[in-house]
């Protein structure tokens, strides 16, 4: 037996999901230094000095200014862009109380070290990107006739759950690269959970991660498989620390254990009777299933199969929401239509990475280090490419030099440091696509705008309803603006 310990974490009471069968997944959980989840996503030193200033009276933009050693525009575009819809700043440039308690917590949160767990995927040996100061377990009250552990989650009804056991398949390493790659992931996810942020900013110093023991601790993570009722992937795989209803990084490894197991073939038969027929055998079946996951996709891109597995995800998501909310006659949640302008966000950020990566340009300035935002307007226009306009510049303007080099290089920041990281590499690239496509097909202003919106209604920082027909404006297009590239793809 690879262990006899077991973590849950409950759902959350709007999480409910039907049809579905209970999985128990085996992990190695590392012991870790990492930094603190206590750090609100969306919180940097620029920031919290700024907010500081006016908590001490200094109210005066020009003063701020002057303190800070910016330009003026910039000052008021923080202030617009980033702590007004934090929910940090009010319309009046005092403090919320939300503003008080980040400036008050801001020197533990920026020294705050703890120890926790990392999780490495015992089937797939990839580290997942959850981390944990406590390991959730729970006991089974017996077993069954097959020695798998049987569980009762809610005593009050007395309901008997034995999960399926999936086995262990790869070998515990410490991956140092790995672990920095995943608490990247980590609080991403984490920041788009709590706020509806895309990406988490923080000025912790991220090579503080380290293991601590040279063992790890054997453990099974419960999760669910269960039906999507709502799209083309047909089924997924639940999050088993719930900050996301389903993930997508489960998925492979699951499919490469399961084709080769009759019994969890089986299960995932008994959620998909529609795919069913007489006489396949289990490779026709998963074939099949592939074939009816990916029909609208390959039916209408089918050039992204080979070169942008990342973009044809996210427009799978893009699809499965759309499609969700046009059938609902109406009847429209909001969280829903946050969760559609969150994804077609992602699918404009999955274009411009697939761009950084395929047309790649190392940046002309040093990274580390920062320009005024003059430096930055001359900077911007001084690059020869016909689709920029003067305001698109000025909206670019306020991104973080730094940023925009780790974009090009890492391809790890959010959708306006993307876009300026895009520019930069399409002056350095003459094959670039930006050269081919016109002012009026590329519209590269309205990016920015989309990000924006869905800054605002993505989650319950800003307190605004997403609009249905504004959401589905802007679904619509990003889904357009990623088939423009067909020909590069």
């Amino acid at each position: 037996m690879f262990s006899d310990r077991y973590c849950y974490v409950p759902r959350e009471y709007n999480r409910k999901i039907g049809k579905r069968e209970n999985l128990l997944w085996p992990v190695y959980a590392w012991k870790v230094l990492y930094p603190d989840d206590r750090q609100p996503p969306g919180c940097n030193l620029f920031q919290e000095t700024m907010l500081g200033l006016m908590r001490a009276g200094v109210s005066e933009l020009a003063k701020i200014a002057k303190l800070m050693a910016i330009d003026p525009e910039l000052v008021r575009f923080i202030i617009a862009s980033q702590l007004q819809p934090s929910g940090w700043l009010d319309y009046r440039y005092k403090l919320t109380p939300d503003g008080e308690k980040l400036l008050d917590d801001a020197e533990d949160r920026r020294l705050n070290l703890t120890v926790g767990y990392a999780f490495q995927d015992a089937i797939g040996g990839k580290l997942l990107p959850r981390f944990s100061t406590v390991l959730p377990e729970i006991e089974p009250v017996g077993r069954d006739l097959n020695n798998r552990p049987v569980f009762v989650l809610e005593r009050e009804k007395g309901r008997q759950d034995t999960p399926f056991l999936l086995r262990a398949t790869a070998p515990a390493k410490a991956d140092s690269h790995g672990l920095m790659a995943a608490y990247k992931q980590y609080r991403q996810e984490l920041a788009h959970a709590r706020r509806g942020e895309h990406r988490a900013e923080f000025d912790l110093n991220i090579r503080t991660l380290d293991y601590v023991d040279d063992e790890p601790v054997r453990l099974h993570l419960w999760c669910e498989l269960y039906r999507d009722e709502n799209g083309p992937q047909r089924w997924l795989i639940s999050d088993p620390f719930r900050i996301r209803s389903a993930v997508s990084w489960l998925r492979e490894p699951f499919l490469d254990q399961a084709r080769g197991h009759a019994e969890l073939t089986r299960r995932m038969q008994s959620l998909l009777p529609e795919l069913a027929a007489d006489n396949l055998s289990i490779d026709e079946w998963f074939e099949r299933l592939a074939e009816h996951a990916d029909f609208e996709v390959e039916s209408k891109y089918p050039f992204l199969k080979s070169r942008a597995p990342l973009v044809r995800e996210h427009l799978l998501r893009v699809l499965r929401q759309k499609a969700k909310i046009e059938e609902s006659h109406g009847r429209v949640h909001s969280e829903d239509l946050g969760a559609l302008m969150t994804e077609s966000a992602s699918l404009i950020e999955a274009v411009l990475k697939w761009l950084l990566e395929e047309w790649s340009a190392e940046p002309c300035w040093p990274k580390n280090g920062n320009w005024s935002r003059d430096e930055a307007l001359t900077e911007l226009r001084s690059l020869s490419l016909k689709v920029i306009d003067d305001e698109l510049v000025r909206i670019l303007a306020g991104q973080a030099r730094r940023s925009v080099a780790n974009a090009m290089t890492n391809r790890d920041q959010p959708l306006k440091a993307l876009l300026a990281g895009a520019l930069f590499s399409a002056n350095a690239r003459e094959d670039h696509p930006f050269h081919q496509l016109s002012t009026d097909q590329l519209q590269l202003a309205q990016l920015p705008k989309l990000a924006d919106y869905r800054n605002k209604v993505g989650g319950h920082a800003s307190g605004e309803r997403p609009v249905m027909d504004a959401v589905l404006k802007h679904s619509e297009f990003a889904i357009q603006w990623m088939a423009q590239f067909a020909d590069w793809y």
